[in-house]
């Protein structure tokens, strides 16, 4: 199954990422008279934080990943703060739009290190190079030149909002034609609490 980690946010945070993102889809029509419609958007129902992105693993190793990682990571709980865009790449056509992380990163590093431990004591292969914490909104899939690096340095929205978080999730991915759904396995908190941490099995909305 196809599996990755990531911190959620309350729906306050995600009606005011979506409002933002709603913003620089505007401007991004005016400038470009509707070549800028190549670009699939993260619901705002499925706005997550990916810490870890595992790929797929086989089924009868889930159960093992689950023990390993349930325990709590031994963080306090923070906020998070998000302002500022950018795209990846830095330079040339972007692919990803993203919104950065002004608050809680501290956290967020010390949470990505403890996962980090814990996949590699099961054998798993992580991502090389540094992570740096930031909230991916969209995916270009249509090239358009300079438009969303010029964009995001030039005329995005003000984005000023903050979030409390006291846990990760690690979620299974279901691919489809019609898009992927995330299925919640378990919740990892970050403080360690009265009785064992709850695991869950609900299934978000469709990312759009």
């Amino acid at each position: 199954m196809r599996l990755f980690i990531a911190v959620d946010f309350d729906e306050t945070v995600r009606s005011a990422i979506a409002a933002a993102v709603g913003l620089l889809r505007d401007r991004a029509e005016a400038r470009s008279r509707g070549s800028a419609r190549g670009v699939k958007w993260v619901d705002a129902r499925n706005l997550h934080l990916t810490l870890h992105f595992i790929g797929e693993l086989e089924d009868e190793r889930v159960p093992g990943l689950t023990r390993v990682l349930a325990p709590a990571l031994g963080l306090e709980d923070a906020r998070v703060g998000f302002g500022g865009w950018g795209v990846f790449p830095p330079r040339g056509p972007a692919r990803v739009i993203w919104i950065g992380i002004t608050g809680g990163t501290a956290t967020l590093t010390r949470a990505h290190a403890a996962i980090a431990g814990r996949l590699a004591g099961e054998g798993l292969t992580l991502e090389s190079g540094p992570w740096s914490p930031h909230l991916t909104v969209g995916r270009v899939k249509v090239p358009s030149g300079q438009l969303w690096s010029g964009l995001t340095r030039e005329a995005a929205p003000q984005v000023d909002c903050e979030g409390a978080i006291s846990a990760c999730t690690l979620y299974r991915s279901h691919l489809s034609p019609s898009g992927p759904t995330y299925e919640a396995l378990l919740r990892i908190p970050f403080a360690a609490a009265a009785g064992p941490a709850p695991s869950v099995a609900s299934e978000a909305d469709r990312d759009g």
